[in-house]
């Protein structure tokens, strides 16, 4: 990793750049460190990044309508998972308040990209349907990047809509397992990536504990909108709770009430930044500002507390001990609900 770039050196993705430094061992997902290294060569690819240009384009027109940086850098955060337009601040405070997740592009993203083809294609033919929501996964993967957690959401997205097609299934855990395999075979150092783990334990925590907590709070009837995205992303963070205490050392208190509060209404945001984006029209724009304004003075409120985060210690393998109760519950939950997983795979959720 490069602790520190030179300023007036402009890089973006795809570029090659040639460094000379000292370097010293890194630590985690970083092989090592260079500080103040010297550029010696910039090289940019021989091909036009086409998608990037159009993200950029969009970008620009985002936030010259959006005159408020905060705003229009979590706006951008939403809909194309460019967190790195985020400040240091801003991530700080998605963190305390357990929502660095949701910046982070990945198979909730793609869900809404696939439901889109499938109502607008699905009265055409499921060939239509397939073709349509394929176009769209690899625009909008294109547009992202193919970062470890996309990767992971894009093959398991995709493997689900083939298996839709054909009229096959799959059990989660081996569609888990498989997509697993596939991505350590394309790259094997995603094994000590902290959003490929991630990514898989948020997945693993949707699709095996939102079921059980869904079927036991209201049995056959489904639950309503924002109830349905608050399970899932209490389920998320159940799983993903033993890396994140391992990796980052702290517990957010406010993680439930923030998710309550900010979680559902991010689907609008997303749609209200698309639709500005594209459209220019004004009522698009004060409607997306004035949702964005609500989330960012929430998570204002909740950091405000002193005891908003409890530090322990990073590095702490024993939390992952706490899969043990975590497995236990879902044991417990599925023999009280007598729910099978079987079913639950068509749903295209990753």
């Amino acid at each position: 990793m490069i602790e520190r770039m030179p300023k007036g050196v402009e890089l973006g993705r795809s570029d090659l750049i040639s460094l000379k430094g000292k370097i010293q061992a890194g630590f985690g997902n970083y092989v090592a460190f260079m500080y103040h290294p010297e550029i010696i060569k910039v090289s940019h690819p021989s091909m036009p990044d086409f998608s990037k240009e159009v993200r950029d384009a969009f970008s620009k027109s985002v936030i010259e309508q959006i005159d408020n940086s905060e705003q229009s850098n979590l706006a951008l955060s939403y809909l194309t998972g460019q967190k790195t337009l985020l400040t240091e601040e801003q991530s700080e405070k998605l963190r305390l308040v357990g929502l660095a997740h949701v910046v982070v592009a990945s198979g909730y993203h793609l869900s809404v990209v696939v439901s889109l083809a499938k109502k607008y294609l699905g009265k055409i033919s499921r060939f239509a349907t397939l073709s349509g929501a394929l176009i769209l996964l690899t625009a909008y993967i294109s547009v992202t990047g193919f970062t470890p957690s996309m990767a992971r959401a894009g093959m398991m997205t995709a493997i689900v809509l083939f298996a839709w097609y054909y009229g096959r299934r799959f059990h989660p855990a081996r569609l888990i397992m498989y997509v697993m395999a596939i991505s350590l075979v394309m790259d094997g150092g995603y094994i000590s990536n902290l959003a490929w783990q991630l990514s898989f334990a948020s997945y693993t925590g949707i699709i095996f504990i939102t079921p059980l907590i869904t079927n036991f709070l209201y049995g056959d009837k489904k639950p309503g909108y924002f109830a349905n995205i608050i399970i899932a992303s209490v389920s998320a963070q159940i799983f993903c709770l033993p890396f994140t205490l391992y990796y980052f050392g702290s517990i957010p208190v406010f993680a439930f009430v923030s998710n309550l509060l900010i979680t559902p209404l991010i689907p609008f945001a997303m749609l209200g930044t698309f639709l500005l984006g594209i459209t220019r029209i004004p009522v698009f724009t004060f409607l997306t500002k004035l949702i964005l304004a609500f989330q960012l003075k929430a998570i204002d409120f909740l950091v405000s507390f002193p005891w908003a985060n409890i530090d322990f210690g990073a590095g702490k393998i024993e939390v992952f001990l706490l899969f043990i109760p975590i497995v236990a519950t879902i044991l417990i939950l599925r023999r009280c609900t007598r729910y099978s997983y079987r079913p639950s795979y068509v749903k295209i959720c990753a």
